[in-house]
This record gives C-alpha cells, structure tokens and sequence, in this order.
C-alpha cells in the first residue's frame, strides 16, 4: 500500500515537473519570436529556444524568402509543434480513458416517470348540506360524491361539507345502504342549503342515470334595480338546477352554466324597506358556444313577494333546522326554519307555489299550495306523526298473499317498503293519506290494489295478482 502512495506520489510530480519545463520553454520561445520579429528573421534563434538543433543551411535567405511567400507552411509547422508538447505531456493518451468515471446505462431499469406539476389549481369553495330519510330521520354515514372532487361522508346530524368548483356545475351522488341513489346538479355558490331526501330502495328499482355531462361554460352578467342602478348582493339561478352567482357591488356576477340553453330568474331578499325583495325572469337564451365565457343579458330587478311561517308538529311544538321545499316557476329552493321554527323566503316571483316540508322524526307534512300576489304572504305548516303498523295483506278470495312487496307512499314520496311473510303480515308507515304500490315476488309484476281498510283489526289490504 505504502508503495502505491509513493509511486504516485513520483508520477505527480514528474508530471508537475514536465509541465513546469514546457511551460518555461514555451515563455523562451515566444520572447525569442518576439525579438526575431521586431529585429528581422533569425530561425535559428527562434529554434534555439525552442530547443530544436537543425543545420545551419536550413536557414539561408532563399528558405526564408520561401517561408515568407508560404505561410501556411509556418502555421503547419506550429501547428505540429503545439501538437508535439501536448503529447509530450500526455493530454493526448488514450490509456488514461480507463482510469476515467464512467457511467453504465442499464437497459433492465425501469424508466423513470417524471409528472409535470399542475398548473393551475381551480378554485373551490365550501357547500354545506343534509341527507335525511323520508321519515325524517338524519342518515349518517351516507356517501356524498362530485364527480370532479372527492367523497364526503354525512355526520351524526346528517350534515356534511364539500368542496365545488367555483365556476362549474357539479354533479353529486349521494348513496347510503338501504335508499335509492339520488343525482343532485348544483354549484359551489348558492343562498340554499343543500338538502336530500332519500327514499327506500325497492328491488325492482332501477338505477337513476347520471346527468349529461355540464357544458363548459360560464356567463357573466349584470343585474341593475328598479332604479336601474347596480344591485349587489343579489343571486342569479339557472332555472331548474341549483347552478348560482351572486353579484358584487358593481353589480357584476359570473355563474356555471350546466347547458348552451337556459333562462334566468334573479332572487334579491331586499331589506327593511322593502318586504317581499326583488325578482324577475330572462327570456330563453342560447350561447353562442360551447366552451368558455359568455356574456348573459341584464336583468333588471322588479318588487317581488314572500312566503313565511312557522312548522310546528302534531303537539304544536315549533321545529328548528328542519328544510322546507318551495316549489313555483322559478323552480325548487329550500329554506331552514329558525330556533323558533319560523321559515321566510323573498324574492319570489308572482305565481302559484307549492310548500313541501321536509319529514321529521316520523312527522309528516302535507304539500300545501300559496298563491305569491301581494308582498307577504303566511303559510304556517303542521307535521302529522305517522307510527308504523302491521298491515294485513290478502287476494280476492281472503288468502294470504305471501311473499309480495308493499310499498307505503305519502304526498309523493315513498316512505316504508316490506316483503309480505308467511303470516301474510307487513310492517309500514301508513297514515289517512297512504298510497301503496305491491309487485309480485319474483316477476316484481303489479299487483292492483282493491281495498284498504284502516278500521279493521288488523288494518287488511286486499290485493288483485296478475
């Protein structure tokens, strides 16, 4: 080992050494082609320094005359001189290209994947909302989805919180065992709370199918009130979806537009002053195209009306946090009823609407219907508990009807559903307003319905099967 370092050690500085030596000749023969320039040609001092012994007759006047009339002669010969000293040092070797680094490029390694970054983040916002049952009852654990974002599952209240494109629509599933699937289209921007009631399943329900794919599109717009001034603080609705914007205080707003096609209805809950807010709707619109932003007329703000009341259940205690459904011709909006389940809704359009509440802990609401033709208008709601009941079921000729499905429905929604047993008995949530829908067994044919009778003990259903 110690003779390696010293040998190495030798060849360094032998190397040193000869660098040195070149280095200084080099110096000697440039000063002496200096003075053979500036004082005439005098080769063989300008060999001499360089170290070359050449004969005397080398340098007479007719070879130097001749070098002089030939150049590239000079340039050749200095050419091979420098040439010489870089092969005398060694930098021209190809026994050193062994010693060197070198890298090996296996052609068995995988390749290396690089991911390009994204480069731009769209921006999002919070949606918050509820999933019940149709009894009224919070659904926890339910699956709410986006199709351009991540899943959210509903907590013990039955709220859940998701982030939404700020300018595109969004199409959500929300799925929960035991209730049939539900597509709900909206936006990241609303005055609503987002509520969804799920029905029971049936086994000869279909799956719904997803929306068309939204448009990729979205319109700016202003809104100006009635004396045509900017209007801040008011909402724009894409008639029959959720899709919002809200206007800033230039009166300016921007909203996802789910089709080239759509008309717009302008909700403005206004302010003391001014009780039943503001309302209007656009004409039908198209877009010119397909992508991008388009400019939306303007709307102009009208005097609008409003519904209130208070929902109370069937021991008239009032009902906190509980939605309640508008439906008219600006489409479906929901409301929350305050501590004191008082609801208002302004900004409403003269028209016929209907009010559908949500159920609530087995209390049921009726759909009442309000005409909106006056600034305010009440409409105080009553929740009507519905206990489950075993129900008989039989055919035309008094025999059990074993292994049929029933199905319980009120006021549009279907609220229980159960195979008929042996004893020919079904457990429902069945009131003075219940509608009931049987399938066979296996075929899941219908089943016509005969008679219902409340009044006998037990409550009996006579069916016809196909």
């Amino acid at each position: 080992m110690r003779s390696d370092i010293n040998t190495l050690q030798v060849d360094v500085i032998e190397k040193v050494s000869g660098g040195f030596a070149v280095g200084v000749r080099t110096i000697q023969f440039c000063k002496a082609a200096w003075r053979t320039l500036r004082a005439g040609f005098d080769w063989h001092e300008l060999l001499k320094a360089a170290g070359t012994r050449l004969p005397r007759c080398a340098y007479t006047a007719d070879n130097v005359s001749i070098i002089l009339k030939r150049p590239s002669i000079v340039v050749a010969a200095w050419s091979v001189l420098v040439l010489g000293m870089f092969a005398w040092r060694g930098d021209l070797s190809l026994a050193k290209v062994k010693e060197q680094d070198q890298r090996v490029v296996s052609l068995d390694q995988e390749p290396v994947v690089v991911r390009r970054k994204n480069r731009s983040v769209l921006p999002r916002l919070p949606r918050t909302g509820f999933v019940f049952d149709s009894m009224g009852y919070s659904l926890v654990g339910a699956d709410v989805t986006p199709t351009n974002g991540s899943s959210r599952k509903t907590a013990d209240d039955g709220a859940f919180s998701i982030d939404l494109l700020r300018y595109q629509a969004s199409d959500l599933v929300v799925r929960a065992s035991g209730r049939r699937e539900e597509w709900v289209r909206t936006s990241a921007i609303s005055p609503d709370p987002l509520a969804v009631c799920m029905e029971p399943s049936a086994p000869w329900d279909k799956l719904p199918k997803p929306p068309e794919a939204v448009a990729m599109l979205r319109g700016e717009g202003e809104v100006r009130g009635t004396d045509r001034q900017p209007l801040a603080n008011a909402y724009v609705n894409v008639l029959g979806t959720d899709c919002w914007g809200v206007t800033d205080d230039s009166g300016r707003f921007e909203l996802p537009l789910p089709s080239q096609a759509g008309t717009f209805v302008l909700h403005h809950a206004g302010d003391s002053s001014v009780i039943g807010g503001f309302a209007t709707m656009s004409a039908p619109f198209a877009s010119p195209r397909a992508r991008g932003i388009v400019p939306l007329p303007t709307l102009v703000a009208e005097p609008g009306g409003s519904i209130h009341g208070i929902v109370r259940n069937e021991a008239g205690e009032a009902i906190a946090g509980l939605p309640v459904g508008v439906r008219g011709p600006g489409g479906l909006r929901h409301v929350l009823t305050s501590a004191g389940g008082e609801f208002v809704l302004r900004g409403l359009l003269p028209a016929d609407y209907t009010i559908e509440p949500f159920a609530y802990r087995g209390g049921v609401g009726e759909v009442v219907g309000v005409r909106v033709d006056r600034a305010s208008v009440a409409c105080d709601l009553h929740l009507t508990q519905i206990k489950e009941a075993s129900v008989r079921v039989v055919d035309e000729n008094g025999e059990v009807a074993a292994g049929v499905w029933v199905s319980a429905s009120m006021f549009g929604l279907r609220r229980g559903i159960d195979q008929v047993g042996t004893d020919g008995f079904v457990k429902l949530p069945v009131g003075s307003s219940s509608e009931f829908e049987v399938r066979m067994a296996d075929s899941f044919d219908s089943c016509r319905v005969r008679e219902y009778d409340a009044e006998a003990h037990p409550a009996t259903l006579v069916i016809a099967q196909p």
